[in-house]
């Protein structure tokens, strides 16, 4: 086992410490002083290891994203193909949104700081490269730096029209919402992507999803079911 420094300790307990109080309170209602009381650190530490709270919240979202999607993976394994799982991915997203109002808050709080990143970016476009090379779909890079820069804003529209819009929405409409908007990104066919929409709907139903895996963004193993062989 490889020894963690005095230094890299300190930023694992930062980042732990804020991912327990952003999940709990909220981003915005976090102070610097917050996390320096309940990690027990000095005034300055933060800064001194991360530069700001903004940027603590940019990892914490970024790690959010990617295990949005390997929470899916370690559940199905190599049993459904990787524009599949993007379906799922979405409903499953889509669904502990509207289900857990802490993860709700933190989102929204991150949008309305407009804090999309470098590392969520990537995360973004690595998900769009995992469907076009199921479908055989071939998109330069400087055209798919666009389409993921609109999805990031996409995203954000739907989270704030769920919160904030005249009209109810539910979690299957904002979930196939975003699995068309992503799919027509890439030129693919409204009678293909309702078939994919239909169909991962129906594998969706039938797994044992639980949100628990999320609390406090601590992504424990123990959360992820094993579906029967």
């Amino acid at each position: 086992m490889v020894k963690m420094s005095a230094g890299e300790k300190k930023k694992k307990l930062i980042l732990d410490t804020c991912k327990k109080l952003f999940y709990r309170n909220g981003y915005e209602n976090t102070t610097y002083e917050d996390i320096c009381k309940a990690a027990d650190i000095p005034p300055g530490t933060i800064t001194y290891h991360f530069g700001s709270k903004r940027e603590l919240a940019a990892i914490i979202d970024t790690e959010y994203e990617r295990e949005n999607k390997t929470y899916i993976e370690k559940m199905c394994g190599d049993r459904y193909s990787k524009t599949e799982l993007m379906v799922i991915e979405n409903y499953h997203m889509w669904k502990r949104i509207y289900e857990d109002e802490n993860i709700r808050r933190f989102l929204l709080d991150l949008s309305a700081d407009k804090l999309p990143n470098a590392s969520s970016i990537e995360a973004i476009r690595y998900f769009y490269r995992c469907v076009m090379e199921d479908q055989g779909i071939d998109i330069d890079d400087k055209e798919l730096a666009l389409i993921v820069s609109t999805q990031v804003g996409m995203s954000d529209g739907i989270l704030n029209a769920m919160e904030h819009s005249e009209f109810d929405y539910t979690y299957e409409e904002s979930a196939e919402f975003g699995i068309r908007f992503f799919m027509r990104q890439l030129g693919m066919d409204d009678g293909t992507i309702k078939k994919y929409i239909e169909r991962g709907k129906e594998i969706f139903d039938t797994l044992p999803i639980d949100n628990r895996y999320y609390v406090d963004f601590a992504y424990d193993d123990k959360y992820v079911p094993k579906l029967d062989a």
